[in-house]
């Protein structure tokens, strides 16, 4: 392959942008008696970067390796049940700056007015590095309800557990490819068809 389109090493700028609202609901945590029910009404995700590499595996798809650098901030929610009774704890939380790979793959053809981008394996979500008060807050009520006879409560695996926000992936749209972009992609999906 030869061509500025040959080397599969993408970026779309656009992409490089705040995102309001990215996790509303956060699959619950549950250890023993103790369940903690996460949601985060507010919040912001900064991307600084990223770069998506495609290669070219069978039947016109592709496997993708993709990189993205971020931070953010926002307000968690906690509603704690244990054994019956429940309270709810707020708080702001941070995401510190990180790096985050993640691996698929897609099928990518031109389509008219832009391109569809079918996932045929993609994590079904994401874990995202969050810093908050309300988890040692969580990880102290965890001891001491561990420290009440009868109970099998892991509070390490739960202190892991509130340390990482799950949140959904996401698929580029189209208006958020450039003509350079666009040029870019459509030279590499044409050299990759030629080539086989």
């Amino acid at each position: 392959m030869s061509g500025a389109g040959t080397s599969g090493n993408l970026r779309f700028e656009k992409l490089n942008r705040t995102y309001s609202q990215v996790a509303l609901e956060i699959l619950p945590v549950e250890e023993g008696p103790v369940t903690v029910r996460l949601s985060s009404p507010r919040n912001s995700l900064v991307v600084r970067s990223h770069s998506l590499r495609l290669e070219p595996g069978a039947g016109n798809s592709f496997t993708g390796d993709l990189q993205v650098e971020f931070l953010g901030k926002g307000w968690l929610v906690a509603d704690v049940e244990v054994g019956g009774l429940s309270t709810r704890l707020q708080d702001e939380v941070q995401v510190p700056a990180q790096v985050l790979e993640m691996q698929g793959r897609v099928r990518v053809r031109k389509v008219r007015g832009g391109y569809e981008v079918t996932p045929e394996q993609l994590p079904q979500s994401i874990r995202v590095r969050i810093q908050s008060g309300i988890g040692k807050r969580l990880v102290e009520l965890c001891e001491g309800v561990s420290s009440l006879p009868f109970t099998d409560v892991d509070c390490p695996a739960l202190e892991q557990a509130l340390t990482r926000a799950v949140v959904p992936t996401f698929l580029l749209e189209d208006a958020d490819v450039t003509p350079a972009e666009q040029r870019q992609l459509d030279g590499y999906l044409r050299d990759l068809k030629g080539g086989r």
